[in-house]
């Protein structure tokens, strides 16, 4: 069905704001990574409007959301949006918080976006953590979701809302697609100069987590350099035909600033034959490795490497679609300047699946197979790297004890099984 873009208006709007109102730990967060069918996977955006005010766009699909006919003729949404704001990812105190009840109409059951924003109370010069909640009423299920608000300057990439030229709508993430249309509005209405730094690298994949090899580190020089002219609005538009990512900056003297992404025409999906390749470095050797990326027919040299795990033309189908769907997910979940899938919870990720339970601090990750709090559970620890281009980046601590699990895991994989099902 066609896909419509929905700007909701609201029926009801509740605030609440103080600093009395205690909150729930924020330490541990429920399996934000699993890409249920059954639930709803809402995507976010801040922007900086003014020194006071910030305002959180969201974005929700409507096949995630149940109508119902409360009237006997209409079929409605029943959804709750709320958020709280904290002084910081471990306080409890809540600053601000506030309430809307989005009610959508849809009686033809079309496929739309449902697009919309609230004024988030946040105050210069200072950072905040906001806490996110959706429910569905009407079937009962509720989604939860942090995000980190950084008022410390005017600088950072949450002063500029991206959106489709075409469609005005804002961009929910940070890649786009050569060519696409953008438009780049900066929180202070004045013409200006962006910078631009745009890098074209090939950034190799994670390491296995019980290797002990140190990253390489990023060189920051770009490729190249160019400029845009923002107008009197504070708004320029941007396109190109390059792929890479682009850094965009005020003032080059420091590195923050706004990055956007252009991995493949593709992504997050895995459409072209020799994109299906690279993932499969995790679980073969150097010489079946080798010999696939030299294929002539990569989907037929992928297709048969699989036939031969499995030994079953139906099963090695089901295998291929569970382990590039799971590296689309990482895409989307783990992204920052490489492909999420190259990452090093992209690659966790994509061996075990999605974690049972996640551990989140301001500045890491621990994600549990198994039971919380037993001694055979298998767990894995990030720790958040301060990034210029990405609030996304996490390093694995690694360690020489996973290479065991690390080698059932793939040998579960060669034999045609995902180690955790999905």
């Amino acid at each position: 069905m066609k896909q419509n873009y929905l700007y909701i208006l609201f029926l009801l709007l509740f605030v609440a704001c103080g600093t009395s109102k205690k909150a729930e730990s924020n330490k541990t967060v429920p399996t934000t990574y699993k890409h249920d069918s059954n639930t709803i996977h809402p995507e976010f955006a801040l922007f900086h409007v003014t020194d006071n005010i910030t305002e959180l766009h969201y974005k929700i699909n409507s096949k995630e959301l149940l109508y119902t006919r409360p009237d006997g003729i209409n079929f409605y949404t029943n959804v709750l949006i709320s958020y709280r704001l904290y002084t910081n990812f471990d306080s409890k105190d809540v600053v601000d918080s506030a309430s809307v009840r989005l009610v959508d109409m849809n009686n033809d059951n079309s496929d739309k976006i449902l697009i919309g924003k609230m004024n988030v109370q946040a105050v210069t010069p200072r950072s905040y953590y906001l806490r996110i909640n959706i429910t569905d009423l009407n079937r009962n299920i509720s989604v939860a979701t942090g995000i980190e608000i950084d008022k410390s300057n005017d600088l950072n990439r949450q002063n500029f809302l991206v959106k489709s030229k075409v469609d005005d709508v804002p961009l929910f993430h940070n890649y786009f697609k050569l060519n696409e249309q953008l438009v780049i509005n900066y929180k202070a209405k004045m013409g200006v100069t962006l910078f631009v730094r745009y890098y074209n690298r090939n950034f190799p994949l994670a390491a296995p987590p019980f290797s002990v090899a140190e990253p390489r580190p990023f060189q920051y020089k770009a490729d190249s350099l160019f400029t845009i002219q923002l107008d009197q609005n504070g708004v320029a538009n941007f396109s190109t035909d390059k792929k890479g990512f682009y850094h965009f900056q005020l003032d080059t003297s420091k590195r923050t600033g706004l990055t956007l992404f252009n991995f493949s025409e593709t992504f997050p999906e895995i459409k072209k034959a020799q994109d299906l390749v690279p993932p499969l470095r995790f679980i073969t050797s150097k010489q079946e490795y080798d010999e696939l990326s030299a294929s002539t027919n990569p989907k037929a040299a992928v297709e048969k490497f699989w036939l031969n795990c499995t030994g079953n033309q139906d099963r090695a189908k089901e295998i291929i679609r569970k382990y590039y769907n799971r590296e689309k997910d990482a895409n989307l979940f783990f992204s920052s300047y490489v492909e999420g899938w190259k990452t090093d919870r992209g690659m966790i990720y994509l061996i075990y699946g999605a974690p049972n339970v996640i551990y989140r601090t301001a500045y890491a990750e621990t994600w549990t197979y198994g039971e919380a709090n037993n001694i055979n559970s298998l767990s894995y620890s990030f720790s958040k790297v301060d990034n210029p281009f990405s609030d996304n980046d996490y390093i694995l601590d690694r360690s020489a004890v996973y290479k065991q699990n690390w080698g059932i895991a793939v040998d579960i994989w060669r034999q045609g099984r995902t180690y955790l099902q999905d």
